[in-house]
């Protein structure tokens, strides 16, 4: 009797890990809660608008100097529900003075606002989300609402939330993640994986 308990103690908890994480390109199954998995600094690999890889879109999360594509544009979600787009050099990039991390003072021939300003100005995503917000899951987990920061719970229901965009989740893994936001009318698709590999932990 006792271990018929357990063995049903188990198929439910099985059930539940089954069911709660699957998402249309995976994972399947993963032990970490789903908030640990969004939160992260991630970099944009790989943009499509309905359905047809965007090289144009993609470019646009990057950012040329003199010596050609030296910044990046980061999504950072945090585990407390706040999310930014902020900069970074892209990856083996260090500027001239030897600065490693992207400051207002180390970005070779332009002022940091001004390349901020570029992707304001150039970035759909970067317009639509602005530069800071916070996050909240919606549809049983199925989506990410975002909206400005505030007194405002995105927690509500339809016609009461204070959302200014959603997004739905095609794949939420520690090494990857994909969300489709409509923008213009259309689907984008967009992959991201995590700026910081070394901090990557097994789904």
């Amino acid at each position: 009797m006792k271990s018929f308990k357990i063995s049903l103690i188990l198929l439910a908890v099985t059930a539940i890990v089954f069911s709660g994480c699957k998402y249309e390109e995976g994972p399947g199954i993963s032990l970490r809660a789903k908030r640990d998995r969004f939160a992260n600094e991630w970099k944009v690999t790989g943009y499509e608008i309905d359905g047809s890889a965007n090289d144009a879109a993609l470019k646009s999360f990057r950012s040329g100097g003199v010596n050609g594509d030296t910044i990046e544009l980061i999504f950072i979600t945090t585990r407390n529900f706040q999310y930014a787009m902020n900069m970074a050099y892209v990856d083996g990039y260090v500027s001239p003075s030897g600065d490693k991390l992207l400051s207002p003072a180390a970005t070779d021939d332009r002022t940091y606002q001004d390349i901020l300003t570029d992707f304001a100005n150039n970035n759909k995503l970067f317009r639509k989300l602005n530069q800071s917000g916070k996050w909240a899951f919606g549809d049983k987990y199925k989506e990410v609402k975002y909206g400005p920061n505030g007194n405002g719970d995105l927690s509500y229901p339809i016609g009461q939330d204070t959302s200014i965009i959603k997004s739905d989740i095609i794949m939420l893994k520690n090494k990857m993640l994909k969300l489709e936001f409509q923008i213009e009318g259309k689907p984008h698709r967009i992959t991201f994986e995590p700026k910081n590999k070394e901090i990557i932990k097994k789904d």
